[in-house]
């Protein structure tokens, strides 16, 4: 593993987030033995609770094992490897995984989604593993959920929101909108949000390629995962409520040429091939 490049690009993405609490030291669950992550969390499955009223399949099933072992692989590529991460990554970023508890599930469902929470659950639903179904393609998901968490995007989020929230009132009251018009002034919201949106996908993008490719999966899973999820059909270009930019767009920025050899290298010397 190049460490150099490695943790070049780590502390690229991460340097100056907001260091959080030290964390306090778990198991893991579902894995077989804890992970070796900088952070002392775990990977766990939490199939005993409904989640939005959907059902989350049981530890042991066999799409849940399979989901644990990538996002584990991810994880630990992230945090603190005993093959190359102690003596890889700095103490300044290691300090930016404290207090996250990775859980992950995956929810009985047919439509294709996955999502993350600041606290480091991670779900993937059933019809997302059959759609992609390659490793590399459904890590690539994984990875790039990871890297929201690890950037800390939902607190930043959340601390944008309000401010856009008084952007979009002060031009509600400079174009003489009515006091209730609440769908002007959302759009207003929108539209000062979807910069920052984009902005954290490109990001989450970019690092979960590399996290990827450090966990020993295919990077160019990537570029075809996005396009796979281009096919599904997504919001045009010009819709306020978007939250993501174009699959196209996202494709095309991952196939630059510094960016995929980035991450190839790291692939190419990775402790865990890729079957992609």
């Amino acid at each position: 593993m190049n460490m150099g490049i490695f943790k070049d690009l780590m502390s690229r993405h991460l340097l100056g987030r907001p260091t959080p609490p030290p964390p306090r030291p778990v198991r893991c669950h579902g894995i077989g033995e804890a992970l070796p992550c900088c952070c002392a969390a775990a990977v766990a499955a939490s199939g005993e609770k409904k989640f939005n009223q959907e059902r989350v399949l049981p530890p042991n099933h066999p799409d849940s094992i399979r989901v644990q072992r990538m996002a584990g692989d991810v994880i630990t590529a992230a945090c603190d490897d005993a093959n190359y991460g102690r003596r890889g990554l700095s103490p300044t970023i290691r300090r930016l995984f404290r207090g996250i508890r990775w859980t992950v599930g995956v929810i009985d469902a047919r439509y294709v989604n996955a999502f993350a929470t600041h606290t480091g659950s991670i779900y993937v639903t059933t019809g997302l593993l059959r759609y992609l179904r390659y490793d590399d393609a459904v890590a690539a998901v994984l990875a790039h959920e990871v890297a929201h968490v690890i950037s800390r995007h939902v607190e930043e989020t959340k601390r944008r929101l309000v401010m856009s929230g008084f952007l979009a009132n002060f031009a509600a009251e400079l174009l003489d909108a009515p006091p209730g018009d609440k769908a002007t002034r959302e759009s207003w919201r929108s539209l000062f949000m979807r910069p920052w949106y984009y902005r954290q996908e490109y990001e989450a993008d970019h690092l979960g390629l590399i996290l990827l490719a450090a966990a020993g999966y295919d990077p160019r899973a990537g570029p075809w995962t996005y396009r796979k999820f281009g096919e599904i059909g997504e919001p045009a270009p010009d819709d306020l409520r978007a939250s993501h930019p174009p699959s196209a767009k996202r494709v095309e920025r991952l196939t630059r040429g510094k960016i995929m050899d980035e991450a190839m290298t790291l692939f190419l010397n990775a402790d865990r091939p890729g079957k992609f």
